[in-house]
């Protein structure tokens, strides 16, 4: 599978590798805005991602912040698989959504592009969202990731994060769900 989008990028650097980057702790934070670009959550994120070959195991962990400052938390572990050098395929599944069927992806150069459809909680109902998720590699350890989500084809929000790798020391802090102000 290839995804077009990421053609623009195939003769750029450095290269984004899925199971390079995502591999040991990370922290990430962002903002999800819906359709008329207001921000509706904050975010901070705890990514831990390991690998044996081609099979990863990415754990994220989510606190979110709502207007008043009140938190709130949510999880998802992502089952990853590199079909080839830059081809992969998942599945995830946690409180922050489940995904419905497959996700497909593919990197060339520095940009990385994936399909989703994440089933969302929103209060007491549930959301079949299909996920457009672009991340580009600023460097060997930031990147920068923009995802914009449809509901029947219907544009609903978009999520702006930056995601960074922390030392390898810091395995077990990510264990845990961030705390706003954390890394400052």
């Amino acid at each position: 599978m290839t995804i077009t989008s990421t053609k623009t990028y195939a003769r750029s650097t450095p290269e984004f590798l899925l199971d390079q980057f995502f591999s040991g702790p990370m922290a990430a934070s962002g903002i999800f805005c819906d359709r008329n670009r207001r921000v509706r959550n904050r975010f901070f994120m705890h990514l831990f991602g390991a690998w044996q070959g081609d099979q990863g195991t990415l754990e994220e962990r989510f606190t979110f912040l709502d207007d008043q400052g009140t938190c709130t938390h949510a999880e998802r572990v992502w089952k990853l698989e590199m079909l080839d050098h830059k081809n992969f395929r998942g599945t995830a599944k946690g409180s922050a959504g489940d995904l419905v069927g497959l996700a497909e992806g593919a990197s060339e150069g520095y940009a990385m592009h994936w399909r989703y459809t994440v089933r969302q909680p929103v209060g007491d109902k549930q959301y079949n969202l299909r996920t457009d998720d672009r991340m580009f590699l600023l460097d060997d350890n930031h990147v920068a990731n923009h995802s914009r989500m449809h509901f029947w084809g219907i544009f609903v929000g978009e999520a702006i994060i930056e995601i960074h790798r922390l030392p390898a020391e810091m395995a077990e802090r990510v264990r845990s769900y961030p705390q706003p102000g954390e890394y400052q």
